[in-house]
C-alpha cells in the first residue's frame, strides 16, 4: 500500500462508514496513475458510455413525445373533435338548426357545417388536394389558420364577402408554392362529375378560383394538401344542393371526449350518426405509443451495457489493488470498508456519467430545433425534411416523470455493478493476496 493511503486512513470519525478515509481512497482508486492507467481507462470508457445513452435517451423520449404532442395539437386544432354526418341513405339539409342546438350544449365551443370533396389544381403547376367548404366566420375561428403567427399573406376579411370574395379560395404555404402562385393568383379547380350537356355527362367539372389568403400551420400535411372555400361555393361547385356532408364539433376537453359524445348522440335523430377524433386517429396514435416503448427498451438496454462497464473496470481495479486491500485489512480495516471503497468508486462512475448526460439531454432537447437547423445548414440538406417528418422543426417536449425514470434506471444499474466486484474485494483473503507480493 503506497504512503498516501495510509495517510488516509485516521482514527475516529474518518473511519465510520461512508466516511472521509472510504470516500477518498475512492476517488484516488478511479484517478489516473502510472500503475493503474488502463483501470483509469476503462472508468473513463465507462463514464462516456453512461453520459451517451442517458443523453441519446433522453433526447430521444423527448424527441418523441414532442412529436405526438404537437401532432395531436395540429389535429385538434385544425379538425373537429366530433364529427356529426347522416347515414348512407340521408342527407344533412337541417345542418343550420342542428349547429346550434349542439352550440348549446355544455361543453361545445363551436359546431361547424363542412362539405368535403377531392380536387385536383392547375396554375403555374398542379397536384391534388382536398377541398373544404367552411362558412367564413367558421374559417376566421380557427387558430391554427387565421390565427396572427398562421396567416402569412393575404386576409381572411373579404373571405366568402361580395362577388370577388366568394371566389376565393384559401390554401397553405407549401400548396401555393408547389402551384406557383401568389395572393389573388387564378387557380383552375378540378373536380369530377361535370355537368349534363347534350353529348352526355362531362367527367369532370372545373371552375377559376382566387387566393385570397395563405396559411402555415408548420405541418406539411395541411399546408400542401388542403384549400379552403366559402361553404355555398363549395355546395354548387360539388353539387350538394342544401346540405353538407359533416358537421365538425369543438369541444373545450377533446382529451375526454366521451361525455360529449354521448351528450351529442342524445340530441340526434335516427338519420344522423357521430363518432369521434379518436375513432379516426386512435390506431395511429397506439402506433406511435408502441413505437416509443420499444425505442424505449433498445435505449434502455444500450444503457445496461454501458453501465455494465463499471463492472468490468472494478473487477480489474481488484485485481490491480490486491496488495492494497491485503494490507488495509491488516491494518484493521473492515470487509464492509473494503467493501464500501469499491462501492463508491463504481457509483462515482455511475453518478458523474449520469448527471452529464442529464445536463447534456435536457439542454439539447430544449434546442433540439436549432440543433436540427444548424446541422442541415451545415451539411446541407434537411436531416428531417418535412416531407417525411410532417413539421417544418423537430418537435421535443422534456417530461420530467420521463427524465426521473431515465435518471433513477441509470443510478439502480449504476448500484447493481457495484455489487459484484465490491463482494470481490471484501472477500479477498489478505494472506493470499500478500503471499506473491
Amino acid at each position: 500500500m503506497t504512503a498516501s493511503t495510509e495517510k488516509a486512513t485516521p482514527e475516529g470519525s474518518a473511519t465510520r462508514p461512508f466516511g472521509l478515509f472510504e470516500w477518498t481512497v475512492a476517488r484516488r482508486y478511479i484517478s489516473a496513475t502510472k500503475k493503474g492507467s488502463g483501470v483509469s481507462l476503462i472508468s473513463i470508457i465507462a463514464f462516456i458510455g453512461i453520459a451517451l445513452a442517458v443523453t441519446v435517451l433522453i433526447v430521444v423520449m423527448s424527441v418523441m413525445e414532442g412529436f405526438r404532442a404537437k401532432l395531436l395539437d395540429q389535429l385538434l386544432g385544425v379538425n373537429g373533435h366530433i364529427y356529426v354526418q347522416a347515414t348512407q341513405d340521408a342527407e344533412l339539409t337541417n345542418y343550420a338548426g342542428l349547429s346550434e342546438d349542439l352550440r348549446q350544449i355544455a361543453g361545445v365551443e363551436s359546431a361547424i357545417p363542412i362539405v368535403q370533396d377531392y380536387v385536383y389544381l392547375t396554375a403555374g403547376g398542379q397536384t391534388a388536394a382536398i377541398a373544404y367548404g367552411i362558412e367564413p366566420e367558421d374559417l376566421r375561428s380557427i387558430e391554427l389558420i387565421a390565427g396572427e403567427d398562421h396567416l402569412i399573406e393575404g386576409s381572411l376579411e373579404t373571405f366568402g364577402e361580395g362577388r370577388n370574395g366568394g371566389n376565393e379560395i384559401v390554401m397553405g404555404r407549401r400548396l401555393a408554392a408547389n402551384l406557383g402562385v401568389g395572393i389573388g393568383s387564378p387557380v383552375t379547380v378540378i373536380t369530377a362529375g361535370g355537368a349534363e350537356t347534350p353529348m352526355g355527362t362531362s367527367p369532370i367539372r372545373d371552375k377559376t378560383y382566387y387566393v385570397g389568403a395563405i396559411y402555415s400551420i408548420g405541418m406539411s400535411e395541411y399546408d400542401s394538401g388542403f384549400i379552403y372555400m366559402p361553404l355555398q361555393q363549395a355546395q354548387l361547385f360539388f353539387r350538394r344542393g342544401e346540405a353538407v356532408d359533416k358537421i365538425e364539433v369543438r369541444v373545450d376537453a377533446p382529451q375526454d371526449i366521451r361525455p360529449y359524445q354521448e351528450r351529442i348522440l342524445a340530441q340526434l335523430s335516427d338519420t344522423l350518426y357521430a363518432y369521434n377524433w379518436q375513432n379516426l386517429h386512435q390506431s395511429y396514435f397506439n402506433a406511435l405509443q408502441t413505437e416509443r416503448a420499444l425505442m424505449r427498451i433498445i435505449l434502455s438496454l444500450i444503457l445496461a451495457v454501458a453501465v455494465l462497464n463499471i463492472i468490468t473496470g472494478l473487477v480489474m481495479l481488484v485485481k490491480d489493488k490486491m496488495s492494497d486491500i491485503a494490507v488495509m485489512r491488516t491494518l484493521g480495516a473492515t470487509r464492509g470498508s473494503v467493501m464500501r471503497i469499491f462501492f463508491l468508486s463504481g457509483m462515482m462512475i455511475g453518478f458523474l456519467g449520469t448527471l452529464t448526460g442529464l445536463v447534456l439531454g435536457v439542454l439539447i432537447s430544449l434546442n433540439v430545433g436549432p440543433i436540427e437547423m444548424a446541422l442541415s445548414d451545415w451539411f446541407g440538406f434537411r436531416l428531417f425534411p418535412s416531407e417525411v417528418y410532417l413539421f417544418d422543426q423537430m418537435p421535443a417536449r422534456v417530461q420530467f416523470a420521463e427524465v426521473i425514470s431515465v435518471v433513477s434506471f441509470a443510478l439502480v444499474m449504476s448500484f447493481l455493478s457495484t455489487l459484484y466486484p465490491a463482494w470481490r474485494a471484501a472477500s479477498l483473503d489478505p494472506v493470499e493476496a500478500l503471499r506473491y507480493e
